[in-house]
């Protein structure tokens, strides 16, 4: 089975806009609510593959009863942790000059809470797949992803960022993290794939079994020891970018359970990535099947 964890999940409130003037009232074009949080993500798109999974967490107030709900709308299985306090809501504001993103405030965890989950992790197994995606909250150690790695008997995936990144991997079938991030915890610029490779390395070298690293426009970069696939991004018309990232994990995740190729996981994690960054919410199947068509992939051997 796999299972998602969203230690940070929220309501998210996205609005579009033509325009957003400030300090004016602002008129929205559409809106879409929904259940949020990096983990939840991927187990929306695992779903819309037809791959079962148990979404993990904690969640709090009216803010995270509508997420169980919509995600037992969705007929995904989730074993959240209740807490006291409110799930936060993040508002993103998509108009013609980007996207601009107000995260909320997220409710205290007590130690309590966490050793909750700690006991639960505990009782997976080696053929499970834990995928742990998204920030750390303030009231947690910021190590606990590595913790629950180090507890367990699953094979995990890490997708979080910065300081966070490097500070909780520990045998990790993948990590994924974007260009902007690899460039920020190694303090460097990469301006070609063969420096993402040597730096991307230096977590396969700490026993890291794949890195997948994205590169919006530029495409994609699957990091295994002694050599890499480079892929393109299909073309589309850009919407957003909630998501994206957590279906490329999504793909991934799918294709190792199915045996794919390594070419084959980098081609459906890449075309996951893309259908939801060309829909309003996470892609769907149709969408994904027809966008791997034009993904092409190259192995370089190093």
């Amino acid at each position: 089975m796999i299972y998602t964890l969203t230690l940070n999940p929220a309501l998210d409130y996205d609005i579009y806009l033509n325009k957003t003037e400030i300090g004016e009232l602002n008129l929205s074009k559409e809106v879409n609510f929904r259940a949020g949080g990096k983990g939840i993500n991927v187990s929306i798109m695992l779903k819309n593959l037809g791959e079962d999974s148990i979404a993990l967490g904690y969640t709090s107030g009216f803010t995270g009863e509508f997420i169980k709900k919509s995600l037992d709308e969705m007929n995904i299985s989730n074993n959240f942790i209740d807490i006291e306090g409110i799930t936060r809501i993040n508002v993103k504001i998509n108009d013609m000059e980007g996207e601009t993103e107000i995260a909320g405030i997220s409710p205290r965890i007590s130690e309590e809470d966490v050793n909750k989950l700690v006991e639960f992790v505990k009782t997976l197994n080696v053929d499970d797949i834990l995928i742990l995606a998204g920030s750390i909250p303030s009231s947690i150690r910021g190590d606990i992803y590595k913790e629950l790695s180090m507890k367990t008997q699953a094979k995990v995936i890490l997708d979080t960022r910065g300081d966070k990144l490097n500070d909780n991997v520990y045998q990790n079938i993948l990590i994924k993290p974007n260009i902007k991030e690899l460039e920020d915890v190694f303090n460097v610029t990469l301006d070609n794939d063969k420096l993402v490779y040597e730096y991307a390395k230096k977590f396969i070298d700490k026993g890291i079994v794949n890195v997948l690293v994205s590169m919006g426009s530029k495409g994609a970069i699957l990091v295994k020891r002694g050599r890499y696939f480079k892929a393109n991004i299909p073309n589309g018309k850009y919407i957003n970018s909630i998501g994206a990232g957590d279906s490329m994990v999504a793909g991934f995740a799918y294709a190792h359970v199915n045996n794919y190729s390594d070419i084959e996981k980098l081609r459906l994690a890449i075309a996951c990535g893309s259908a939801t960054a060309y829909s309003y919410g996470i892609g769907n199947k149709e969408m994904i099947d027809n966008l791997i068509k034009d993904i092409k992939v190259e192995e370089i051997i190093v």
